[in-house]
């Protein structure tokens, strides 16, 4: 049985009682919901209507973004000159809708492009030199990228010298090097982007692209945005939950919209795609994150990414379904193969792993396309950066790294680079390749970064706690009033409680490690909870030997027809 993470701290928000029930009161509210939004900065009653109504929409100028006109105009001459354009994504979930909304949007304006997404074990991120000559034989004249491209020098300056223009569509951080000398780049994170918000996706710069070439060229200049552009926005929140975005400023406003989208079954391979995961009626962020990405990208992980591509672009419900289910097999592999890996490489952790020896494992023969996941899952259970490495047998590997809030994973790793033969990323995730003999020299390389980075202090997983309240109060109700407060993810994320002296009924072990608790109220009253991968927990005596304190998540749980209330627990606390 892996372990848990060790105990986190309780971080709870100063608030003033009295203003939460005159909120309560003045926006007929619960006082959870209330006591919620006044820890998240709501100070006014009208404040609390509004983040409870989503009346705040937000559409910055696209044209903000650096290179856009010049990007529009390239695209423009493009479809006019019906030109022989490719696109070239990556293997995730951003790259795969990126892809899509690309082709989409040059097919509602009359031109058919080729796409391209690389195969994972064997052409890895990005494109590389011989890519570039095949495209150049195949008369590509307009080369534009979805998700990568940003770190790409040498090989843009070689489509260009191919006669290839190049447009880049990426969110990823800018190298030490520069950036590539490409037609226009796109990327709200160049150090002389104006975009007053850096916190877009790639497929939400697509959506940017596609709202900008609307204002020039099909007669409005307001920032209303065209209803078949906005159509769009269902594969935008689809990229920008997995993607893990964050969901404040305007992303918010496109995930909200594109969740209904999602919740319309308007595209059939999404109609398709929810049918295989047993998804129905509202789509919320936890539907995107559980069910829909990760069969989307498992296609990328296990066989090949650009049916993701097909089955968000065809028109045939046919297509769709098989496609779907493909993806739904892949994606039950790569669950398999994950939790194999999992355990091996938790196997080889000494007991001095925390946040200040970071971890670094490497595997011959580990799947490529699980080790970024198992990179996430080792990061979080020991609260430290964490590098999982797949070595093939020429000895090169492939590897995923993950960190916490604490480390800033990029600059900590482009720090090391003198080890690695390339790597790319930003502050939370990164990818990387490097040489089998080189990986001692990094792992001492990537510590020694780290322990400067933590100035000698071991890093301790923090709970924001948004309200404490009494067990009795949570219903079916809360749990709908608190949903309005979403779309949730990075930087807004579910509101999480506290409920003191809570007794537990019954406890046991369910699924692959997962901690089933039974709670009783003071009322007595019986709320059922679980605890993901927690099951670590029964080893001790802490249920037997009286009351708890709880930090969970209030949700509805969902069984033929049936909605009951279920807590998801966060960290148990022993209250003797």
């Amino acid at each position: 049985m892996l372990p848990v993470v060790r105990q986190k701290n309780w971080s709870f928000p100063q608030q003033n009682s009295k203003n939460d029930g005159q909120f309560a009161k003045l926006a007929n509210v619960s006082s959870v919901t209330a006591s919620v939004l006044a820890s998240r900065g709501v100070v006014s009653a009208e404040q609390e209507l509004n983040s409870l109504s989503g009346r705040e929409s937000m559409f910055h100028d696209p044209f903000l973004i650096p290179d856009m006109e010049r990007a529009v105009d390239r695209i423009r001459h493009a479809i006019h000159g019906q030109e022989r354009v490719l696109i070239y994504g990556d293997y995730d979930v951003d790259g795969i809708t990126s892809t899509s909304l690309y082709v989409e949007f040059f097919r509602m304006h009359g031109l058919e492009v080729a796409y391209q997404i690389p195969h994972r074990f064997r052409d890895g991120y990005g494109f590389n030199m011989n890519t570039i000559t095949q495209l150049r034989d195949r008369g590509i004249s307009l080369l534009i990228t979805a998700d990568c491209g940003t770190t790409s020098q040498s090989e843009i300056a070689y489509a260009v010298a191919c006669g290839i223009d190049v447009i880049i569509t990426d969110h990823h951080e800018v190298g030490d090097d520069g950036i590539p000398h490409a037609s226009a780049i796109l990327n709200p994170c160049r150090a002389d982007s104006l975009y007053p918000f850096r916190g877009l996706c790639s497929a939400a710069i697509v959506f940017k692209v596609a709202m900008a070439y609307d204002q020039k060229y099909e007669g409005d200049s307001s920032l209303l945005v065209d209803f078949k552009v906005r159509d769009g926005l269902d594969l935008v929140a689809l990229a920008t939950i997995a993607d893990m975005a964050p969901l404040v400023n305007e992303n918010r406003t496109m995930v909200r919209d594109g969740l209904q989208q999602l919740s319309a079954d308007k595209r059939v391979g999404i109609r398709a795609l929810k049918d295989v995961a047993n998804v129905s009626g509202v789509c919320r962020s936890e539907t995107v994150g559980f069910a829909l990405a990760p069969r989307i990208n498992a296609a990328g992980r296990m066989d090949d990414a650009t049916i993701g591509v097909c089955l968000l672009t065809t028109h045939s419900i046919e297509e769709a379904r098989a496609i779907a289910a493909k993806m739904d097999r892949l994606n039950d592999e790569r669950k398999q193969i994950q939790y194999e890996t999992e355990i091996e490489a938790d196997g080889m952790l000494g007991p001095s792993v925390n946040g200040l020896n970071p971890i670094v494992v490497s595997g011959v023969g580990w799947h490529m396309g699980v080790v970024g996941i198992v990179a996430a899952r080792l990061a979080e259970r020991y609260y430290s950066p964490a590098v999982v490495i797949a070595i093939n047998e020429d000895g090169i590997g492939r590897g995923s790294a993950r960190s916490i809030p604490e480390f800033d994973l990029f600059h900590g790793i482009n720090q090391c680079r003198v080890h690695l033969d390339a790597f790319g990323g930003h502050q939370f995730a990164a990818g990387l390749t490097i040489r089998r003999d080189k990986i001692p020299a990094f792992q001492e390389a990537f510590t020694a970064t780290v322990h400067e980075a933590m100035n000698g202090v071991t890093p301790v997983p923090r709970i924001n706690i948004d309200a404490e309240v009494d067990l009795d109060a949570i219903s079916l109700e809360v749990v709908d009033e608190l949903a309005t407060l979403g779309p949730f993810g990075a930087e807004n994320p579910e509101p999480i409680l506290v409920a003191r002296r809570i007794h537990v009924s019954s406890s046991r072990c369910v699924g692959r490690g997962h901690l089933a608790l039974t709670l009783c109220s003071r009322t007595g009253r019986r709320y059922d909870a679980i605890g993901f991968g927690m099951s670590g927990l029964l080893d001790g005596s802490m249920f037997d030997q009286g009351p708890i304190d709880v930090a969970f998540k209030a949700g509805r749980n969902s069984w033929r027809g049936t909605d009951r209330l279920r807590l998801q627990l966060v960290d148990v606390r022993s209250n003797c």
